[in-house]
């Protein structure tokens, strides 16, 4: 793992291998694998980043993904962060650019990873050096076991199926008293988000819908009774410490 560094050496599980595939962006992934975000990035940033887009499909808002972000950020005062599933970092940069501790921030689309990278230096005049950026699978956790303190998991949820098979493996990536957090949507009694979900279901865009008590109880099977869970429109915002200390 030339060049790679050493933070990020320090969190990849043993026989992972990490390469430098553009500036400042590292990949665990072989060859140039294609996301299909890659082609929507632009438009994704441009829709998702408004707030009339939250306040009428979700009945929530960007400042309220980017205080859960920051109460993410400084939920402990050390320790590694990883952002699973980072995509362009739209709520959750200024926060991080004010954290002094390490974070590696993945996604699987090099497009939204680049977004990434030019909205950090934008708003700082240049890439922090305890910010990695770095292209991975969710589907195959390349990390070693107990690397990180938080693990932030915003707005991702909702495309995977197999949520109760995630959410332990992201459980076993938190230190002992580590903390997860988690945004998802979910079908709350809201006519236009409700509808919506269930049109990005069926254009295979999201995975079925869950109901805001299904994903509460999948949350309390997978993470333990610590667990702090609340809703805002569409939205799930969810908080635990797992992995007690013996």
């Amino acid at each position: 793992m030339q060049d790679v560094p050493t933070h990020l050496k320090e969190v990849l599980a043993a026989g992972q291998t990490a390469r430098l595939i553009d500036e400042d962006i590292y990949s665990v992934l072989p060859g140039e694998l294609r996301h299909h975000y890659d082609r929507r990035s632009t438009v994704y940033d441009l829709v998702v980043s408004t707030r009339l887009y939250n306040s009428l499909m979700w009945g929530s808002s960007p400042r309220a993904y980017a205080v859960f972000a920051r109460e993410a950020a400084d939920s402990c005062a050390a320790g590694k962060i990883l952002d699973a599933g980072c995509g362009s970092m739209l709520f959750t940069a200024s926060a991080y650019l004010e954290s002094k501790r390490t974070i590696v921030a993945f996604d699987q689309s090099v497009a939204m990873l680049r977004r990434a990278r030019r909205r950090l230096i934008e708003l700082s005049g240049s890439l922090p050096e305890n910010i990695l950026l770095l292209q991975a699978d969710l589907s195959d956790l390349p990390f070693r076991a107990a690397a990180f303190q938080t693990v932030l998991f915003m707005n991702v949820l909702h495309h995977f199926e197999a949520a109760r098979t995630l959410l332990p493996r992201l459980k076993e990536l938190l230190a002992p008293e580590g903390g997860l957090y988690l945004t998802s949507l979910v079908s709350n009694h809201r006519l236009v988000g409700d509808f919506y979900l269930k049109t990005l279901f069926a254009t295979g865009e999201f995975t079925r819908p869950r109901s805001e008590l299904e994903l509460r109880e999948i949350l309390k099977q997978a993470l333990g009774e610590r667990l702090s869970y609340r809703t805002s429109g569409n939205m799930a915002f969810a908080s635990a410490t797992v992995n007690e200390a013996v």
